[in-house]
């Protein structure tokens, strides 16, 4: 296939939408000839914060010298971004060519009666085969949605396992509860692969503490007591603290919540146990680290962030980070987000940041509409403004806004690319 057709077959697949489970996953690996198991794993789930600490991680890992794979999703800007070596896109070419081989297998299970399988699926195969094309020392595999029935749960042998921060998302798919959700995430502990853990809230903590001991992982947690933030500056976007022995660490990314994410990347390159010694690497990695769209300045004038919070606890963290920088400032809101999310929750966490909120429509068959958007905001905000499309919420909040006022928008990571497109 030429890489036009490539794409076009991707859309086509692309049409059957998100089926948990490892069925289809299974055949599609044994009929490649299983290509992730001659890669050094390290896989990643978690509700927020699982791209930041695989990039920190992914940085940190780079520094040190390694070849490192990185799957990802969802992506901001180019299809392409989901499988990334050393932070370069997979080539066109190779991606044509990894699909073709791809494609032949799918063909042939579809001939022989069986299910094909999702274009996620497809993908995460592909990263498999590029990553062991290109010789990767090491792989580090986000998770799609949960992890226990996620097509990338059909690593067997990781070499690692980090769970990131589990909140209330996707519960149509991943239960209604704290607990169930995490048992999910869960699935990707392995016994033999040492864990990594952030803090998280006791109801989901129970559950991952269970299931390390089940399958016989000791797990590392972040330590927060370990933690000293020293200093933020802004526009700068650096953040600088000390974790452990790690002193004056920096960070390039300025979302409160990205030093704790700093910090459970340590964790996970500490667990590695590698004899190339890392201080040096991981004090170069975090500082290297880039991840758009978290927190960050689109716009000094007027003084636009942008975020990609998307549920209730990633709404909690953009407040957090609004109410460091921004205590005294006027805010102004933008939101968009898909119809699926618990949309209420999280206006209900962003209620206090400001009197205002302007709602769009995300250009996505799963966005809610705008109208829809605006009705559910009315009793939580004193002005609601229903823009239609994210151009005109811009524009709007552009002639609203006075000096030294902050725009902020928010609500869902496809929105990201949009923005960057307006301005």
């Amino acid at each position: 296939m030429t890489y036009r057709e490539t794409m076009d077959w991707i859309q086509q697949i692309g049409k059957s939408g998100i089926i948990l489970g490892l069925e289809r996953m299974e055949e599609l690996l044994n009929r490649l000839g299983r290509p992730e198991q001659d890669l050094k794993i390290i896989h990643v789930a978690g509700t927020n914060g699982k791209g930041s600490v695989c990039t920190f991680i992914a940085a940190i890992l780079e520094a040190a010298g390694y070849k490192v794979g990185r799957y990802i999703s969802p992506t901001l800007y180019d299809y392409r971004e989901r499988i990334q070596m050393n932070g370069v896109y997979i080539e066109p070419e190779a991606l044509a060519e990894g699909m073709s081989v791809i494609r032949e297998v799918c063909e042939g299970m579809a001939a022989d009666g069986m299910e094909v399988p999702t274009v996620f699926e497809v993908e995460t195969a592909l990263g498999f085969w590029y990553f062991k094309k290109n010789g990767c020392d090491f792989v580090v595999l986000e998770t799609g949605m949960g992890g226990r029935l996620d097509s990338t749960n059909a690593v067997a042998h990781p070499i690692l396992s980090v769970i990131t921060s589990i909140s209330m998302d996707h519960m149509a798919q991943l239960g209604n509860t704290l607990a169930a959700i995490a048992f999910e995430k869960a699935g990707i502990l392995k016994p033999g692969a040492p864990a990594v853990i952030a803090p998280q809230k006791p109801a989901a903590m129970e559950v991952l503490l269970e299931q390390c001991r089940e399958k016989g992982v000791s797990p590392e947690i972040m330590d927060r007591n370990r933690l000293t933030v020293k200093e933020r500056r802004l526009f700068e976007a650096c953040q600088i603290f000390d974790y452990k022995q790690y002193k004056n660490l920096t960070i390039h990314l300025s979302g409160t919540y990205q030093v704790e994410n700093a910090c459970v990347a340590i964790e996970a390159v500490e667990a590695l146990k590698l004899e190339n010694p890392m201080r040096t690497a991981i004090i170069q990695g975090l500082a290297r680290a880039e991840w758009p769209g978290r927190f960050q300045c689109l716009s000094e004038e007027p003084l636009i962030f942008i975020d990609g919070a998307h549920n209730e606890d990633g709404a909690a963290a953009l407040r957090e980070s609004v109410e460091t920088y921004f205590p005294e400032q006027r805010k102004i809101l933008i939101m968009g987000v898909f119809a699926d999310k618990d949309y209420r929750a999280i206006l209900k966490e962003m209620q206090n940041v400001s009197k205002t909120l302007i709602s769009f429509t995300p250009e996505n068959t799963r966005g809610l509409d705008s109208a829809e958007l605006k009705n559910a905001a009315q009793p939580y905000f004193e002005q609601v403004i229903d823009a239609k499309t994210a151009g005109n919420a811009l524009d709007i909040a552009k002639r609203r806004a006075k000096s030294g006022d902050v725009i902020i928008i928010f609500g869902s990571l496809s929105t990201i690319s949009t923005f960057y497109d307006i301005l």
